[in-house]
């Protein structure tokens, strides 16, 4: 049977990629060595420019970049907000661990198409914050899409680099934290996103997906009916996101 390549934003509305220096082969063209460290997936997702390990990396050229920012939890050091540096430090922090190690995550999330650009911001701020930040991780978020409705090969998304590691200058400085990329986060980031999207978006994400005859992998989500249930009785006795 032959192999029909279906886009990410399409099989499924919520993905977590690790980052590694092993990279991830299967990506093709400019993005496939985007996962090698740190760095690059934040040159990447911001369409900025730099240099690694590797040498100069440069995406200026994509021109789909609607907005980015940093989420970062309420005590953080002044440092941190330096363009890039969280990630270089990460990379450099982890530059002699074995390739395939986890340096961090990159999330990519499906973004409603019928919201607006300033829709998507707001909901992109607040899941950065709300449900990754505020647990202690670092969070570089970018939005990817046309501000003027324009087409594009693939729908309005967003991409979220969140380290897995300690990026602050203390004891715990470039080593793993468990709470931070265990199952407990995985679950998290999948529910609270699947909780903020349209019902219609949100049926298509926990159910399977085909293309033709093609029916790609696609993640267990029968633990997620518990935690959607949980989320939307406790977002019931909150105010709407602005």
């Amino acid at each position: 049977m032959p192999h029909i390549h279906v886009p990410l934003h399409l099989r499924r509305s919520v993905s977590i990629r690790p980052i590694s220096a092993t990279g991830w082969k299967a990506m093709e063209g400019d993005r496939r060595f985007t996962h090698a460290s740190a760095l690059a997936n934040y040159l990447y997702i911001t369409r900025s420019s730099g240099s690694d390990a590797r040498g100069r990396i440069d995406y200026r050229h994509r021109d789909d970049l609607l907005a980015h920012g940093l989420a970062l939890p309420s005590r953080y050091p002044k440092w941190a907000t330096e363009d890039g540096r969280i990630w270089r430090e990460l990379d450099a922090a982890t530059a002699a661990l074995p390739a395939d190690t986890i340096r961090a995550w990159h999330v990519v999330v499906t973004l409603p198409p019928a919201a607006t650009p300033k829709a998507w911001v707001a909901m992109i701020r607040h899941y950065a914050h709300d449900t990754i930040a505020a647990h202690g991780p670092a969070v570089a978020w970018a939005i990817h899409a046309r501000a003027d409705g324009e087409e594009t090969s693939a729908p309005p998304h967003a991409h979220l680099l969140i380290t897995t590691r300690g990026w602050r200058h203390d004891a715990r400085h470039g080593q793993t934290i468990a709470n931070w990329c265990g199952p407990a986060m995985q679950h998290r980031l999948h529910a609270d996103w699947l909780v903020r999207l349209p019902a219609d978006m949100r049926a298509a994400a926990i159910s399977g997906y085909r293309a033709g005859s093609f029916a790609p992998a696609h993640p267990d989500c029968s633990a997620l009916g518990p935690l959607l249930a949980q989320m939307r009785a406790t977002s019931a006795h909150q105010p709407p996101i602005a």
